[in-house]
């Protein structure tokens, strides 16, 4: 049988080299011919460096072209991941830099005129928060020299006695209602109240009205809180949403995947999307 096959070999290579010039063309039709002869397990020349290069010519597949296990092409590659852009911290710097002081998240991006606008309001915001407490204490303390003038007042007081003195012509009938209530309740009778009398109920009006707007400068200043607290809240979301290479879109990576998340802010159609990526 061997003899038969070597016989046989030399009979389709003559016809090979035969059929064509020697060279590329006439060896790539001898390593066909063993192959057909001998399969390529027994072959010599396919074994050899050269072969490969030799029977990719004749339309063979190469020794380093072979399908791996899971059908990819064979030989060693280095895994490379491949991370997606990512914008988070750019963001989450924006909007920390806007909680502390409105406008800067929109100054580093590049949006000074928000910046300008988000500042000068909270500028104004505690500028008029100053300015109320300020109304406050002067009321405050006008009422206070108006009831020493008026009514006999004198000393530093609690806000409790400073009430008092409004409600109360004198410091007696005052006095009667602490032991009322100190009776009703089963406890110990107070002392008795600084005294004071009004010299009429329109100087006590008068004193009232005082403390009234008082009272209502120091709500206007407490309003303002409320302010400052909007602004920053505006402050913070528009910075996050302006910041990074797509406004109003965070781009990050979550296990592997890339995570887009965008927001259309629009009052009249507002929305948001969501798109999630893998890279292979």
């Amino acid at each position: 049988m061997g003899i038969l096959a070597l016989l046989a070999l030399v009979l389709s290579a003559g016809a090979a080299l035969a059929g064509g010039s020697v060279g590329t063309a006439g060896g790539g039709a001898l390593l066909r011919a063993e192959m057909d002869i001998l399969g390529s397990a027994a072959s010599r020349a396919w074994q050899s460096s050269s072969a490969p290069r030799a029977f990719d010519q004749i339309g063979g597949e190469r020794l380093d072209e072979r399908p791996d296990e899971i059908g990819g092409a064979g030989g060693e590659r280095e895994d490379q991941e491949t991370t997606g852009p990512s914008n988070l911290r750019e963001k989450i710097k924006a909007g920390a830099l806007s909680a502390v002081l409105p406008g800067a998240g929109q100054f580093i991006n590049g949006q000074r005129t928000k910046a300008y606008i988000m500042g000068g309001a909270e500028v104004a915001i505690w500028t008029a928060w100053f300015v109320f407490d300020k109304q406050g204490d002067g009321h405050m303390e006008d009422s206070r020299d108006w009831a020493a003038i008026y009514a006999g007042t004198s000393g530093d007081h609690g806000d409790r006695m400073w009430q008092a003195v409004g409600r109360y012509m004198d410091s007696d009938a005052y006095w009667t209602d602490l032991i009322r209530e100190a009776r009703a309740l089963g406890e110990t009778a107070p002392g008795p109240p600084p005294t004071w009398q009004w010299v009429n109920n329109d100087r006590r009006v008068g004193y009232q009205g005082l403390r009234a707007d008082g009272n209502s400068a120091y709500d206007r200043r407490d309003f303002m809180i409320l302010f400052a607290v909007i602004n920053r809240a505006v402050s913070v979301v528009d910075a996050v949403i302006g910041a990074g290479g797509k406004p109003g879109t965070l781009e990050t990576e979550v296990l592997g995947m890339g995570l887009e998340l965008g927001v259309v802010p629009s009052w009249q159609d507002p929305g948001a999307r969501c798109a999630v990526t893998r890279n292979f």
